[in-house]
């Protein structure tokens, strides 16, 4: 499989994945010139546009971003899964570029004695995201019960003796691909767990800034690049 299949599968991923998560808002989910949009305020973290089609024309793309965000009245968001589109031309500005990665399903690191992982319920869900946020309770809530009514969307979290949720992930399964993201605690760990919890496939993710070097010593692939905008209400 060429690079370029592989980064198309990972932004494929991340859409689906970030579309489960408005819809999961009650938030409508758009598709048009090579993206998945939502035209309404997302929540944290989320953006209003993914592109998943390397061969779209970028000159409609562009002026389809650049209408959204002319009649949006606040935080506007764009992960450009290629780093392909000049969205300073829509009035857009970088906030961060990154890396896809692809991992494929080989032997996983052996889970510590003493944790136990499961994929967690809705009656969990809460106390999975305050595990996940560490002290940032200033915001709504960011994943939903109803997220949960996604067949594909897994969240896992990893409990230590006392049954406090001390590592996690979610780990979001399309044809392709797993998606995995929110991760804390240990990556290898998570790495792991995912394998005695789902069947094998390839893992995407994607890695911020220039050093790869930890993604790689975890037998990940580095992929092509992406960027996320954002436009300031």
């Amino acid at each position: 499989m060429m690079v370029a299949d592989r980064d198309a599968i990972a932004a494929r991923n991340n859409a689906e994945w970030c579309a489960a998560v408005w819809k999961a808002h009650g938030l409508t989910v758009g598709q048009r010139h090579g993206l998945w949009f939502c035209a309404e305020e997302t929540p944290q973290y989320y953006p209003n546009v993914v592109t998943v089609d390397p061969g779209a024309d970028p000159d409609l793309q562009v002026a389809f971003i650049r209408g959204l965000a002319e009649r949006s009245d606040f935080e506007f968001s764009v992960k450009d899964s290629f780093a392909a589109l000049p969205l300073a031309s829509a009035g857009l500005t970088p906030l961060f570029s990154a890396t896809w990665l692809w991992l494929e399903p080989n032997d996983p690191p052996p889970l510590r004695e003493g944790s136990s992982w499961r994929c967690i319920a809705s009656a969990e869900l809460m106390r999975w995201e305050q595990a996940w946020r560490g002290d940032d309770l200033e915001h709504a809530r960011t994943f939903p019960d109803a997220l949960l009514d996604d067949p594909n969307a897994n969240v896992i979290g990893g409990f230590d003796s006392q049954g406090r949720i001390v590592a996690g992930a979610i780990a979001y399964r399309t044809a392709e691909a797993i998606g995995l993201t929110n991760v804390f605690g240990s990556q290898g760990q998570v790495i792991a767990a995912l394998a005695s919890l789902l069947p094998p496939a390839p893992v995407v993710a994607y890695q911020p800034g220039e050093d790869l070097s930890q993604a790689r010593r975890r037998g990940f692939l580095p992929l092509g690049p992406l960027t996320v905008w954002r436009s300031l209400a």
